[in-house]
């Protein structure tokens, strides 16, 4: 299998897990000491967490020969320099190719193989599968035949955000350690960290919002965050004062950012309602736009919005299969004209 066959991207060369991770750690530090390391670790949690990230570090960790009693890598010795430089021998990274929308059984079968041989620097062997759960059905079945028989002082790190998108038998034979997300307090102390963010206060919680807590896809959207912010309210600005068409609107959400777009006016919906049943200072944060938006989202039907959240939700899957995008956007944007101008429907 050829090096890009095995990762479309290159793997993160993680030393330290993130703060919010630490009692994951402590958990795989515990089965380390106490000599009851699985074979295979089922890594879950929300998109956005760094599951993978924490493989990587906990990967590190194992592979250290100069480690301590905590499971963290040193980050000089030997092993730890060729994982940093991504050209570790022990370490197997499986992603989908660039082409392929999922993880064959070829691809499983070639790593199963790899990880039986003897390990090139005397110390763990370790496969990283991510994500898991867009394995197909037959490679998940040949991972399975590795998990029966695994060889000697080898490691498998499945991650995942959908734990149920994979076999029941296989996540049975799995160590599970989920990856939370993190308190909002903890999540805007690491984004205000972050170099590369450069937002208020303010806008970073919004971001959180936006982001389901989630850091680093909160990370991910931080550079286009306001100006994502400022488009979608000018849309929806406009269709609630009647400055605008249904057809120009929908125009103006298409493209590369419809989905990030549709997970913005999904987000704002669902922060009106904890508006209205939150009434609070911090919650109104939430709900940014022009002071007529605000009052139409103050008065809006709150089943409605419901309504509304399941019709976007709707649309995200029909568009998954290709389904004709600037239609369903314009039916949305119907639905949520007549809830939320004046004058719009109970």
């Amino acid at each position: 299998m050829s090096k890009k066959d095995r990762s479309a991207t290159p793997p993160p060369r993680a030393m330290d897990v993130l703060s919010w991770q630490r009692p994951a750690l402590e958990r795989v530090q515990r089965a380390v000491t106490s000599g009851r390391l699985p074979h295979a670790l089922l890594l879950h949690g929300p998109a956005g967490v760094g599951k993978v990230h924490f493989a990587a570090a906990i990967a590190a960790a194992l592979l250290c020969s100069a480690r301590g009693a905590e499971l963290q890598a040193c980050g000089q010795c030997a092993e730890c320099q060729l994982t940093r430089a991504g050209s570790h021998p022990d370490l197997h990274w499986l992603q989908k190719p660039e082409d392929r929308k999922t993880i064959s059984v070829d691809q499983v079968r070639d790593l199963g193989a790899t990880l039986a041989m003897t390990s090139m620097r005397q110390g763990y062997r370790i496969g990283i599968i991510a994500p898991a759960h867009i394995m197909t059905g037959s490679a998940q079945n040949a991972l399975l035949k590795t998990l029966e028989e695994p060889p000697a002082r080898t490691l498998l790190l499945l991650v995942t955000d959908r734990p149920s998108g994979l076999l029941a038998t296989l996540r049975s034979r799995c160590q599970r350690a989920e990856i939370p997300v993190p308190s909002t307090d903890l999540a805007l102390s690491w984004l205000g960290g972050e170099p590369s963010v450069d937002l208020a206060e303010e806008a970073r919680r919004r971001l959180l919002v936006f982001s389901g807590r989630a850091p680093l896809k909160a990370l991910a959207l931080s550079a286009h965050f306001e100006s994502l912010e400022q488009q979608m309210c000018g849309i929806l600005d406009a269709l609630v004062t009647g400055g605008t068409e249904v057809t120009w609107a929908a125009e103006e959400m298409m493209g590369e950012g419809l989905p990030t777009r549709l997970d913005w006016l999904e987000k704002w919906l669902e922060a009106t309602v904890r508006v209205r049943l939150l009434d609070d200072a911090e919650t109104r944060l939430t709900v940014p736009g022009s002071p007529s938006l605000q009052r139409s989202a103050a008065e809006v039907n709150i089943s409605a919005v419901f309504r509304l959240v399941d019709r976007i939700r709707e649309a995200k899957r029909l568009l998954d299969g290709s389904a004709a995008a600037q239609l369903l956007v314009e039916a949305l944007l119907l639905d949520f004209t007549a809830d939320f101008a004046p004058g719009g429907t109970d």
